[in-house]
């Protein structure tokens, strides 16, 4: 007896699909439209602020919306992958979702810098360079944040990929690079954390992965994933 399979593209695949091309899209425009670590470095970075406060805002505000997105689409994933393993999808929800904890945590580490180079009255008290010395303390904060939300995202993403591998929801080869590629950004994340200043060049760790998410993210979106029969009722 055979049991044959279909393509499946429900609201759930589709939400989760946009969800990933647009984390990627958002993830690129902050570091575009300012540069946040050339102005902690600069000697007079309060003044720097001033008449930029807007478009500081708009990036920290666009940063803030990708990590809700990530939000989004650790619910739709752990929807889709559920009827596969309910335990390992909660298991990747729950470090996806820590990831965009993480990233709210370092949201905030970016508003007080604002707060602390606004020149505010309430900061009279202290000195200028005492300002500069805390917001660039900050900015360090949020650098070391990244890198736990690197680790716990890539956890929780390589738990979602081996489901897609074992399901065969997606094309084996799209899971397997997934799992190969959010593997690259665990050992990213704890290098930063082990090594001071490690090579620059590291960093290209992270290029095949924002890759993988746009490809995954089309895939979902545009095809959906392949299912047996048996399974579609509970996937849809």
């Amino acid at each position: 007896m055979t049991n044959t399979s279909s393509n499946v593209k429900n609201n759930y695949t589709k939400i989760a699909g946009i969800t990933y091309a647009l984390i990627i899209v958002l993830s690129l425009i902050p570091s575009a439209i300012f540069d946040f670590g050339s102005l902690l470095k600069a000697k007079n970075a309060a003044d720097n602020i001033i008449g930029q406060e807007g478009i500081i805002g708009l990036s920290i505000a666009i940063e803030f919306l990708m990590f809700i997105l990530v939000m989004v689409l650790s619910w739709a994933l752990y929807i889709i992958l559920k009827p596969v393993n309910k335990s390992i999808a909660l298991f990747g929800l729950m470090f996806r979702f820590s990831e965009a904890v993480l990233g709210c945590v370092v949201i905030m580490f970016y508003l007080a810098i604002l707060m602390l180079l606004s020149g505010a009255d309430y900061l009279q008290a202290f000195q200028p360079e005492q300002l500069q010395a805390l917001a660039r303390f900050f900015g360090k904060l949020g650098g070391v944040g990244y890198y736990l939300l690197l680790v716990t995202m890539g956890i929780g993403a390589i738990a979602y990929c081996y489901l897609f591998y074992i399901s065969r929801y997606i094309p084996r080869v799209l899971a397997a690079w997934g799992i190969f590629t959010y593997a690259t950004m665990v050992a990213y994340g704890f290098i930063n954390i082990i090594v001071h200043n490690p090579p620059s060049e590291l960093a290209y760790a992270m290029a095949p992965g924002a890759l993988f998410e746009v490809t995954i993210g089309l895939w979902l979106a545009f095809k959906g994933i392949s299912v047996k029969q048996s399974q579609t009722a509970s996937i849809e």
